[in-house]
């Protein structure tokens, strides 16, 4: 609710604000997609939940990833042409500023404070008992 009174000031700052969260949202979906079409792609075994697209899965995850890059260069666009001060989409800016101050700190001090989790997961499928069901 509060968030929704921003819109009340500028609109700009509340179409930013929720163009910057589906933006967002998008990328955080590209790149685990991207590493799953990698992985597949080398051939190696990936550990499968109960759902499996079949032989479909990869010509899916390819589209789906076409897609969100898709959606990801456009959705920033400015809604309105001509582009001034008030119509200007800042979600995508903020987005780019963002992902610059997280690699930066990443290779500044971010690599020396990372501890990989101790206890490693396990990749077995455990099999459900026949008494269960």
């Amino acid at each position: 609710m509060l968030l929704n009174l921003i819109n009340l000031g500028s609109t700009t700052a509340f179409f930013a604000i929720l163009s910057l969260n589906t933006l967002a949202l998008y990328i955080s979906y590209i790149i685990p997609m991207v590493f799953l079409v990698m992985t597949k792609l080398r051939g190696d075994h990936i550990p499968y939940g109960p759902f499996r697209l079949g032989r479909w899965g990869l010509p899916i995850n390819i589209f789906a990833i076409i897609y969100a890059i898709f959606i990801a260069i456009f959705l920033p666009f400015p809604p309105f042409l001509p582009v001034t001060a008030v119509t200007m989409n800042y979600g995508g800016p903020v987005m780019g500023f963002v992902i610059l101050f997280a690699l930066a700190d990443w290779f500044i001090s971010g690599r020396k404070r990372f501890q990989v989790p101790v206890n490693p997961v396990s990749t077995e499928m455990i099999e459900p008992s026949e008494s269960s069901s």
